[in-house]
Formats: structure tokens, C-alpha cells, sequence
């Protein structure tokens, strides 16, 4: 009985921290356009928000913002955020299984996709386990399974 006491209150203490919503994301595809982004290489962001207020702040961050304010929100919110970043150039397929957010704590994840041309330029993935984003000459989508 005393057994069960410690397990029941070691599930307790810890319980927030066991069941908190995580990254799912195992792998990724990235297809990019010939002539994507003008012709010019595109840096991408997976953001992992580790809290809903994080996550509805940066749902309404366009990609200019984030990457213009991304050192300063890590500096004023140490954990806030965890990011993978990479830079994908026009012509590129990019297939990667080792996902640096993978198993992290968030609330969501969101992709910032830094284009030469205005626009919001992000998305919110729904805890999907594997994606294939495609990055066309000025913008990105998420493609199903067949490409489409």
C-alpha cells in the first residue's frame, strides 16, 4: 500500500510535466519550387511554443515580425520558444527524419518561411507527425500524402 502511495503521489507531483502536450513531429519533407522565393534561398523556423499565451502571440506574428524580433522574444522569454531552424534554396527536396523539436513541451508548433514578398508567411501545424511543405515562388502550403 505505501508502494502505491509514493507511485500515486510521484504521478502527482510530476503529472503536469508526464502529459503536457509535446511535439509530434516526426518527419519532414520540404519541397521547394524552382523558382520559389524569386529565385532565392528561404530561411524556415519551426517554432515550438512552450505555452498557449506564447502560442497565440505567435499565431498572430507575421514572418517578417518573428524574424526580426525572434532574438529579442528568446532573451525575454528563456524557454518560451524552441526553434529549428534551416534555409532551403529554390530547385531543393529536403527529406529529414531526425526532427530537433521532436518530443519537446509545446502547445503548438508554427512554421515562419522568411520570403522577399509581404505576406504572413506561416503555419500552424495541428499535431500532425509528418508533413510535406511545399514553398512556391510566394508562398508555402502543407501538401497531403499524395503531394496535392
Amino acid at each position: 500500500m505505501k508502494r502505491v502511495l509514493v507511485i500515486t503521489a510521484a504521478f502527482l507531483i510530476n503529472g503536469c510535466s508526464l502529459f503536457a502536450p509535446s511535439v509530434q513531429l516526426n518527419t519532414v519533407r520540404i519541397d521547394v519550387e524552382l523558382k520559389a522565393n524569386n529565385d532565392t534561398p528561404v530561411a524556415l523556423d519551426f517554432v515550438a511554443a512552450s505555452d498557449v499565451l506564447m502560442l497565440e502571440r505567435l499565431k498572430s506574428t507575421t514572418a517578417s515580425q518573428w524574424f526580426e524580433q525572434r532574438q529579442q522574444l528568446q532573451r525575454d522569454y528563456p524557454g518560451g520558444v524552441r526553434i529549428w531552424s534551416l534555409e532551403v534554396v529554390p530547385g531543393q527536396l529536403l527529406d529529414v527524419s531526425n526532427i530537433p523539436l521532436h518530443g519537446r513541451k509545446a502547445e503548438g508548433v508554427l512554421i515562419f518561411a522568411r520570403y522577399s514578398t509581404p505576406g504572413a508567411h506561416r503555419l500552424l501545424l495541428q499535431a500532425q507527425h509528418s508533413i510535406w511543405l511545399k514553398l512556391g515562388n510566394r508562398e508555402m502550403r502543407l501538401l497531403d500524402a499524395k503531394g496535392q
